[in-house]
């Protein structure tokens, strides 16, 4: 092996060892999430679910031309995510 590629494999070896030192002591730095749970739902999603309730109630007058069973349909559903979404319980704690 000639010198020169001597020199540049123990450069190699002490940039490496080097990085590998600092690696290890950032190891303490490390983030860790305390809720590895469900993430909840906002207060701006279930106002927003909140408004398209609304919007389709107005949807509902007779002079509406929605059908009505698609509107019950519509209105199942959004209750159904409202209730699957905690939103009742959110707007309690708030």
């Amino acid at each position: 092996m000639k010198v020169g590629n001597l020199v540049i494999l123990v450069l190699l070896a002490l940039l490496a060892h080097g990085e590998w030192q600092e690696w290890r002591g950032n190891l303490d730095d490390r983030i860790t999430f305390a809720d590895k749970g469900v993430p909840s739902v906002s207060l701006w999603q279930c106002g927003l679910l909140r408004q398209q309730m609304a919007e389709l109630e107005e949807r509902r007058m007779p002079a509406s031309s929605m059908p009505q069973q698609e509107a019950e349909s519509l209105q199942r559903y959004l209750a159904g995510k409202w209730q699957t979404l905690g939103c009742e319980f959110l707007l309690e704690q708030g």
